[in-house]
C-alpha cells in the first residue's frame, strides 16, 4: 500500500471539507497534500513546475477570498458585531446543519449582529446578503481553483499507473 498516497490523500479531503468551512485553509490544503505526495515520489508524478503554478492558483484562491469578504464589508459597511455574529452564526449553523447550516447561520449572524450595533433591518438584510453573495463566489472559484488542481493529480496519478 502506498501510505504517501493514503496520508496525501487525508490532506486533500481536509483541504476540500476547507473550501466550505471558515476553520480550515481549503486550497492550501490540497496543496500540501499535492506537495506532500510530489515530494514523496522525487517529484517524478507531479514536477516542480506544476507546484509552482498550483501555488499560484492556491495564492489566487486565498487573495478572491479576502478581496471578496473585504469589498462585501467595505461596500455594505458591515459592523463588528456583525462580524462576529456570521463568525458563531456559521459555526453554530455548521454544527447543526453542516455546510447549509453554516451558510444559513452566517447570513442570521450578520442579520442579528447588524441589529444589535444598530442597524434598521433593510440595512440588516442588505449587509447579509452581501456577505453570503460574496462567500458564495469565493466558494465557486475556489471549487474552480481545487478541480483543476485534483484533475491534474489524479490525471497523473492514473498515467502513472
Amino acid at each position: 500500500m502506498d501510505y504517501y498516497l493514503l496520508i496525501s490523500g487525508i490532506i486533500i479531503v481536509l483541504g476540500i471539507v476547507g473550501i466550505f468551512t471558515a476553520f480550515l485553509p481549503g486550497t492550501l490544503l490540497v496543496l500540501a497534500g499535492i506537495i506532500f505526495y510530489g515530494w514523496s515520489t522525487d517529484f517524478t508524478v507531479i514536477s516542480i513546475k506544476m507546484i509552482i503554478f498550483f501555488g499560484f492558483l492556491t495564492l489566487a484562491g486565498i487573495l478572491f477570498d479576502y478581496l471578496a469578504s473585504f469589498i462585501s464589508a467595505k461596500r455594505y459597511n458591515i459592523s463588528t458585531k456583525g462580524i462576529w455574529g456570521m463568525l458563531l452564526g456559521g459555526v453554530a449553523g455548521f454544527f447543526i446543519l453542516s455546510v447549509i447550516g453554516m451558510i444559513i447561520g452566517q447570513f442570521i449572524g450578520i442579520l442579528v449582529g447588524e441589529i444589535l450595533a444598530g442597524k434598521n433591518f433593510k440595512n440588516s438584510i442588505k449587509s447579509g446578503t452581501a456577505s453570503l453573495v460574496g462567500y458564495l463566489l469565493s466558494t465557486v472559484v475556489n471549487i474552480i481553483i481545487v478541480g483543476i488542481m485534483l484533475g491534474y493529480f489524479l490525471f497523473r496519478l492514473v498515467a502513472r499507473g
